[in-house]
């Protein structure tokens, strides 16, 4: 697949949207050479004067993510996907593949749904005491090559396309080519949704719900893209411009570190492998080409989104989130530059490195990120001894058994209690002098 060289002139929107939905606050201290790491910083207002603001409690976990998870289950038994590449500079040569979703409906009646593609898998993650499930459609899980760790850990460096949107529902009962979200009565039963409510007004008396009728004269200004006389917020049935759904994207490949986007996002990318060497082939245009890399769609519930607490307006609270992946590249991590990968530093395996399980001393900064694991005074640097990637893999192996001359990285228990001495803080000898 070619993609656009960083030189063109091609916009790429900054990727500032993956950022987790809630971080611990970090103290970077004079270590800050990580400038390019991102959080997002979330607080809420309390006030106890009546007049001031007042904080929202979020909905329970366990409730939101039942019914959450109805709404997945129906998208994906209702909805079919489509692969269309993507020509940017109309030369004939895609640049690159997307997906879009339609609704099994009308026209597109006869379609397999994305449940029964047989390319559908699921996986469980569990995040405040909940089991959620990400639903996963492996378009190709990439190459996995033995001579090269291309395959991220949930710490890594990541090289990748994306594009995000939010879920749409394409739903036309009465099947009068008006969607039910701006039909009047949706059902033809006398009420708006079948549900016991009165129908919608209709002042032109066209079928179309003033709060969705582009002759509205308060609406005269809403775009119609493409002419039905429903204004495109109101119009996901046949609206000709799939791209209003999408709230991000990159075409062009950008670096991201897993840590800090949101853990959807990172539980599906982590089971994907990089492109075939992960290098990829120079073009005469300016572009270049990658094979063999993951390409997946993950469909996620909003508890391992962004839940109550959305970063900007095209997301709504406890929305369910969709995001198409190209995985190019990987670079195994170390945050703080201590020798120690970044994975390893996911203490309870979770696959969370920002967690208080995974800050041995306690401080603001969990070990992924500390200079001094175990608050001892003793860098964590000079507790372990790093060699290096002997075999040359991209990763560093932490096998213990093996004879020293042939570890990559060498781990210390000088008082035979079980604790390595960089998490240990009875242990202080310098290694490395």
């Amino acid at each position: 697949m070619r993609f656009i060289s960083k030189n063109s002139e091609t916009k790429v929107q900054e990727n500032c949207i993956l950022r987790p939905q809630k971080v611990k606050e970090m103290n970077l201290r004079k270590y800050c050479y990580a400038t390019g790491f991102a959080i997002l910083a979330l607080c809420a207002c309390n006030n106890d004067d009546d007049d001031g603001p007042t904080t929202i409690p979020p909905r329970d976990f366990t409730t939101q993510q039942a019914a959450e998870e109805i709404v997945l289950k129906d998208y994906l038994e209702t909805h079919f996907y489509t692969r269309v590449n993507v020509d940017v500079n109309d030369d004939g040569t895609p640049e690159y593949e997307t997906v879009h979703f339609d609704t099994i409906a009308g026209v597109n009646s006869g379609e397999a749904s994305i449940m029964s593609s047989g390319l559908l898998s699921t996986k469980t993650v569990t995040r405040n005491d909940v089991d959620y499930t990400l639903y996963i459609l492996n378009l190709n899980r990439g190459t996995d090559t033995p001579d090269e760790k291309n395959q991220p850990k949930a710490a890594d460096s990541t090289f990748l396309t994306y594009r995000g949107e939010v879920f749409y529902d394409n739903q036309d009962r009465d099947a009068d080519g008006i969607p039910d979200i701006a039909d009047i009565d949706s059902n033809e039963d006398g009420s708006a949704l079948g549900d016991g409510e009165d129908r919608r007004p209709d002042a032109d008396d066209d079928g179309i719900a003033d709060n969705s009728d582009v002759d509205n004269p308060d609406l005269a200004s809403e775009p119609d893209s493409d002419g039905d006389g429903i204004i495109d917020d109101k119009d996901p049935v046949d609206n000709n411009d799939p791209n209003r759904r999408v709230f991000d994207s990159a075409i062009t490949p950008v670096w991201f570190d897993l840590v800090s986007v949101v853990s959807g996002f990172r539980e599906a990318t982590v089971d994907f492998f990089g492109a075939v060497d992960g290098n990829p082939a120079s073009n005469p245009d300016g572009t270049v080409t990658y094979s063999g890399f993951g390409n997946f769609v993950v469909f996620m519930p909003s508890g391992l989104a962004y839940y109550d607490r959305p970063p900007n307006s095209q997301i709504a609270a406890y929305a369910p989130l969709i995001f198409n992946v190209q995985l190019y590249d990987v670079n195994e991590s170390d945050h703080d530059r201590d020798g120690i990968p970044s994975y390893l530093e996911d203490l309870d395996g979770d696959g969370l490195v920002i967690d208080n399980d995974d800050n041995t001393d306690g401080d603001s900064s969990p070990n992924y990120f500390d200079l001094d694991d175990d608050g001892d005074r003793v860098p964590t640097a000079d507790e372990v001894t790093f060699v290096g990637d002997l075999n040359n893999d991209g990763s560093i192996d932490i096998n213990q058994d093996i004879p020293l001359d042939q570890r990559e990285i060498i781990f210390y228990d000088d008082d035979g209690d079980g604790v390595w001495n960089h998490l240990d803080a009875d242990d202080r000898e310098f290694k490395n002098n």
